[in-house]
């Protein structure tokens, strides 16, 4: 096998005094057997991926669920118990109800309930995984600002060509320039500045209750999200605040579309798509998973074990935890595509990877495999390495970062990755 050698490259990142997810909040709101389980996946999974960052959990039964011991985790989480209020949207669509909840999660009874923070506020579904870490650090100086940071949504067309049906009923007089408001913003996950955020969640409430009372809120297009989106987009009061995220950050998936491996935070927001993550909560988090830098997780490519690491196509990815390839002489092999990730040990300042590309299948051994691998620390994209038939090698500076991610891609059939070495011990007294 021949190898070609790029690196070692020196990448240094601003350094932040502390790291980036400490500066947020993350607040979901959970009511139902099935949503209490499925909050149980997603703050163990963003703890996984932000460890430093605070959670906010509304227990939102009538009668108290959700408890500490449920989640396994020292990290600060806090628990509220706040059964939804019998309000003038909980007459219209039901208390309680999954309407119900798009608009009283934001309430400002609810959100006077909660406990105070310093921190930005993430509002978050309560049925979003999150897989690999998200660049975080990219939105404190917007945030700062009061820009106010939500996803795009995929039914963006759907949403306009319900705008046009809707333009000639009483309740488009509701929508401040309606059909122009841009595209369809994600309401599971919207990232604020508490102090500067011009009264967003005021404003929603008002709109809710006013629709409401109107009778026309069940007609409102795609519920919540039209409200945000006619509050932030094109026309409307907040058009200027309007921070649009990609899909990766909030990629809306069911049985036949996954997040994949660029996918930071999968969105099961169907009905089938939440039964199928739960049915696969192994895949999230093996028994033999344990909090630490000695385990990586991530998405791998799922092989056929008939025929080696020939992709399945149309399967979704496996959702894994590994041993760290520092705790095998072999290395951590892996078929690509994929993305791992690592939480940095305790005093580790340094990354070092060395990759080495090969095919598994003889017939194929003569030509060349080819593969881009690509860094991330903290969610930010630190180097993008390229590799042909042979190895790479790279050495980063990590200052207060918790994670590392990598992610490797080919058009190479048949590739295989492996690993070695992700954190050296010496970095840590250089």
């Amino acid at each position: 096998m021949s190898i070609v050698e790029i690196g070692p490259t020196q990448r240094r990142l601003v350094e932040p005094d502390r790291p980036a997810s400490a500066r947020f909040r993350f607040r979901m709101v959970a009511r139902g057997d099935k949503a209490n389980a499925l909050v149980v996946l997603s703050v163990k999974s963003l703890i996984r991926c932000h460890p430093n960052t605070g959670i906010l959990l509304v227990d939102a039964n009538d009668t108290p669920i959700l408890k500490q011991d449920l989640f396994g985790v020292e990290n600060d989480l806090e628990i509220v118990h706040a059964p939804p209020d019998d309000d003038d949207v909980a007459r219209a669509v039901g208390r309680g109800s999954r309407q119900h909840l798009f608009y009283w999660r934001h309430s400002p009874k609810l959100r006077s309930a909660l406990p105070p923070s310093d921190r930005y506020d993430v509002y978050s579904d309560a049925d979003i995984i999150f897989l690999r870490p998200m660049d975080l650090m990219s939105l404190l100086g917007p945030l700062a600002n009061g820009r106010i940071a939500a996803a795009v949504d995929e039914s963006s067309l759907d949403h306009y060509q319900q705008l046009g049906v809707l333009a000639s009923h009483p309740a488009s007089t509701m929508l401040p320039a309606a059909g122009a408001s841009g595209p369809l913003l994600q309401a599971g996950l919207i990232f604020t500045n508490p102090t500067d955020d011009g009264d967003f969640y005021d404003l929603f409430w008002d709109f809710a209750v006013s629709a409401a009372r109107a009778g026309h809120l069940p007609d409102l297009p795609s519920d919540d999200m039209c409200i945000v989106t006619a509050l932030l987009g094109q026309g409307g009061p907040l058009w200027e605040r309007q921070l649009a995220l990609g899909h990766e950050w909030n990629y809306i998936t069911d049985a036949q579309k996954d997040a994949g491996i660029f996918g930071c935070a999968a969105h099961y927001g169907g009905h089938r798509a939440k039964a199928l993550i739960l049915s696969r909560r192994e895949e999230l988090f093996p028994p033999t998973d344990r909090t630490g830098s000695s385990c990586a997780w991530g998405t791998v490519a799922r092989v056929d074990p008939a025929t080696g690491p020939a992709l399945v196509r149309g399967a979704w990815p496996h959702r894994v935890s590994l041993p760290a390839p520092s705790t095998s002489h072999e290395g951590l092999t892996v078929p690509v595509p994929f993305a791992l990730s690592w939480l940095v040990p305790k005093g580790g300042k340094g990354f070092q990877m060395v990759a080495t590309l090969a095919r598994t299948s003889q017939q194929e051994q003569e030509d060349q495999a080819d593969a881009t691998f690509y860094v991330y620390i903290d969610g930010r994209l630190a180097d993008r390495l390229q590799a042909q038939s042979g190895a790479v090698h790279v050495n980063i500076h990590l200052g207060t970062a918790e994670t590392v991610t990598i992610i490797g891609v080919s058009n190479t059939p048949g590739c295989q990755a492996q690993l070695n070495e992700p954190f050296e011990q010496y970095s840590q007294h250089r």
